[in-house]
């Protein structure tokens, strides 16, 4: 049996209850600032320039030249498309890292700012996003939803998808048997999990077979909780490893390590539950599914459709 302390097991509980009792962020209306009005003092004060009609000539030449070249400089990128960008559908699949839980910023994780850098892409006109991440979500619940053809309508029509699971599985089998847990257990359990994110691959693929699919793997939360050796570290990284070797057998599937990323909280990535990712840990990810997404030739995945090239 671990001798990690009752109390750091009781902490790593509560926070694994997190991925289903935080509730889901809401967008907040934006308040609206007073229109800016210049002070009548000051607009009465200010001087009055003469010039004569060679130094208004040169100015206002000087002026439009100023702006066209900061029309060019600052152009707006939906003029940069290209003449043949085609809107996408982009589907995520998965558990709260997917639903955005932990974002204070009211973003919604990665998926919206995924978006956002996405629709920036020549290629692409923009971006419709349907998330279907749920608080809790383990692998056997997305299997099942998949076999019980829940998605059905939808998959065959998406263009690129992503996907979080594990961290919900792993987090079963803490709190099914807080005080007697060895590794042994979460051994037996990595070869079933394999064996349901198999088939989950499986069943997305019978419905959409050349969509690229990004397979993002899952962080150790006990690093943040305590300083001593878990074996969490060695059991994070065999199931992130089950993940990775499914996505090489799928030639148009990536996967997207994140674990480095959350190993401290020096950047301060972590929500304050200490077990999500907060603002700048979606930011994070973000910037590493997008380096992924170029490793892996995402444009070539998509036949073109997902071009990064300006």
């Amino acid at each position: 049996m671990w001798r990690f302390g009752i109390l750091t097991f009781l902490t790593i509980v509560l926070a694994g209850c997190s991925f289903i009792t935080i509730d889901d962020p809401q967008p907040k209306e934006e308040e609206q600032n007073e229109p800016y009005t210049e002070p009548e003092q000051l607009i009465n004060e200010t001087p009055k320039i003469e010039i004569n009609e060679v130094e208004e000539g040169f100015i206002e030449e000087q002026t439009n030249l100023q702006g066209f070249i900061e029309a060019v400089l600052h152009l707006d990128w939906r003029t940069r498309k290209n003449s043949d960008a085609e809107p996408i559908q982009y589907m995520a699949f998965g558990d709260s890292l997917t639903r955005g839980i932990g974002d204070e910023s009211k973003r919604y994780g990665y998926t919206n700012r995924l978006v956002e850098v996405l629709e920036r892409w020549p290629a692409i006109k923009q971006v419709e996003l349907d998330n279907r991440g749920k608080n809790g979500r383990r692998s056997d619940q997305l299997l099942k939803l998949l076999e019980s053809g829940h998605y059905d309508e939808e998959l065959p029509y998406v263009d690129f998808m992503t996907m979080t699971l594990g961290g919900n599985d792993i987090m079963k089998i803490v709190k099914a048997d807080l005080f007697s847990l060895n590794k042994e257990m979460f051994d037996k359990e990595r070869i079933s999990f394999e064996a349901r994110y198999r088939n989950i691959v499986a069943e997305i693929r019978a419905r959409n077979s050349d969509a690229p699919l990004l397979l993002i793997g899952f962080y150790n939360p006990v690093s943040i909780i305590t300083d001593e050796y878990t074996p969490f570290e060695t059991i994070i990284d065999e199931w992130n490893d089950v993940i990775a070797q499914i996505a090489t057998e799928d030639v148009n599937a990536c996967f997207v390590p994140i674990s480095d990323l959350f190993e401290t909280n020096e950047g301060m990535v972590y929500h304050t539950d200490f077990f999500h990712p907060n603002a700048s840990g979606y930011e994070q990810m973000t910037g590493r599914i997008i380096d992924y997404m170029e490793l892996c030739d995402i444009e070539e995945m998509s036949a073109g459709r997902i071009g990064i090239e300006e």
